[in-house]
């Protein structure tokens, strides 16, 4: 979507529930980087399957709280970018 908080409004009071990009993608994009870094099968499996359940939870989130999808994926994205940093700065 060219603007997707505008866009995601729209769908969420037509009652369809939208996700960002990034966030359908995730087990994707874990998948292909786990593979270039050699993860056996079980690995990549373990580490992709829980990217349903965050979808879901956001979405939960975003409907108790009577928000688009929009912004929660991003917060909880940086938040784990910046907790890597913090943790990478400690070594």
């Amino acid at each position: 979507m060219a603007n997707e908080e505008l866009y995601g409004a729209i769908l969420q009071e037509r009652g369809i529930s939208y996700a960002p990009y990034f966030l359908i993608n995730a087990g994707g994009f874990i998948n292909v980087y786990a593979e270039l870094a050699h993860y056996c099968k079980e690995e990549i499996m373990r580490k992709t399957e829980n990217t349903h359940n965050i979808t879901l939870e956001i979405i939960d989130y975003t409907v108790a709280n009577g928000i688009t999808t929009h912004h929660p994926p991003l917060t909880i994205a940086q938040n784990r970018i910046d907790h890597r940093k913090v943790e990478k700065g400690k070594k």
